[in-house]
């Protein structure tokens, strides 16, 4: 009886696994012919956007979300892309999918919007020419402030205000590959795209140092100590500050002059569809300034075109990133994966366990 069950059991974790990665390609979960199934991150399409969509369009938006681009990785591998018919990969992710043949070549024809995106954000090492993927939205990293506690006393903007004590608490992003990459940076330059044993121990030397100075870890809510005043610094990314600027005042977002890191968000179309019409009709309206526009409002994110920012109710912060110049732009550089897994998992343990 034992061996029945435990039969039973890898049957049934091997059919939720198998569910988990082709559950698009199931008959059971077949879509009509006029509709698209969009694979993407949760926070990036507005949902009455893409309700108004299917109204004028008469077709059918199905969206399926994941949670970081190993997931949609793994899943569109697993299924070379069967019953995905747009998928939203960050820039880095492009590329993996490009190589392996997943991706359809885009017709830049068929996007009306084409001549509207920002140049600065075209053509990059990831995809050149954009043969395979387009802009849609980017966010860049930095550090939230409390303008209050800073009057009369500001300091040069620079990540010595995250790395070296100032008789202040701050909030450190929660992510080891986000961590790792800022302090790799900070201690060994933008050009470093891997980091030896010896450099690894230097980025887990100075993030225990750090601790002793940190308020809290924190992904999402680093805004919220701003906000209430519990701490002056927070490192966070310009979307959330963004949004928390419109209703705390005190709240500001600054660029150490170092440079940054951003993260671009782009549309793809996986080379087993068979709607890519469909696709670019929906892209053309999700395109259209005033959907631009609703998005920024809603997310915080910066906008992939340049003709809806006069639609926007822009800080004139957020408004100098959206309009940089190339050599500006080159400041702000795109992530890289400085270690293994095992090796960032490793470091991240001796960091949280690491005494105050």
């Amino acid at each position: 009886m034992k061996y029945l069950i435990r039969a039973g059991v890898v049957v049934f974790w091997a059919a939720l696994i198998c569910g988990v990665l082709y559950l698009p390609d199931f008959n059971f979960f077949a879509r009509e012919k006029n509709s698209i199934n969009i694979f993407a991150w949760g926070d990036i399409l507005e949902p009455s956007v893409v309700a108004e969509f299917e109204k004028t369009s008469g077709i059918k938006v199905y969206l399926n979300y994941y949670s970081s681009n190993e997931e949609l990785l793994v899943k569109v591998k697993a299924t070379r892309g069967e019953g995905y018919d747009l998928i939203i990969p960050s820039d880095y992710t492009v590329e993996y999918l490009a190589k392996d043949g997943l991706l359809k070549k885009l017709d830049h024809s068929k996007c009306t919007f084409f001549k509207d995106l920002n140049p600065i954000l075209m053509n990059h090492s990831f995809d050149p020419g954009n043969v395979y993927s387009l802009p849609l939205e980017w966010e860049v990293f930095g550090l939230g402030i409390d303008k209050t506690y800073f009057e009369g006393r500001m300091p040069v903007p620079s990540w010595d205000m995250v790395f070296k004590p100032h008789g202040y608490k701050l909030v450190m992003i929660n992510d080891p590959v986000e961590t790792i990459l800022i302090a790799g940076y900070y201690l060994y330059g933008p050009e470093t795209n891997t980091l030896t044993k010896k450099q690894l121990k230097g980025v887990q030397n100075l993030l225990i140092e750090q601790k002793k100075f940190i308020e809290a870890y924190a992904d999402f809510r680093g805004d919220y100590f701003i906000a209430t005043k519990n701490s002056p610094v927070a490192v966070a990314t310009s979307s959330y500050i963004w949004r928390t600027m419109r209703r705390f005042p005190h709240i500001g977002f600054i660029i150490p002059e170092e440079g940054s890191f951003l993260s671009l968000e782009n549309i793809a179309i996986p080379a087993a569809t068979k709607k890519e019409d469909l696709v670019y009709e929906f892209l053309n309206y999700i395109y259209s300034p005033q959907s631009v526009a609703t998005h920024y409002e809603t997310f915080g994110f910066f906008p992939p075109t340049l003709n809806a920012l006069h639609l926007m109710d822009l800080d004139p912060a957020a408004e100098s990133i959206i309009l940089s110049s190339p050599e500006q732009f080159k400041l702000f550089y795109f992530t890289k994966i400085l270690a293994t897994q095992q090796q960032m998992r490793d470091l991240w343990v001796e960091v949280k366990a690491a005494s105050d």
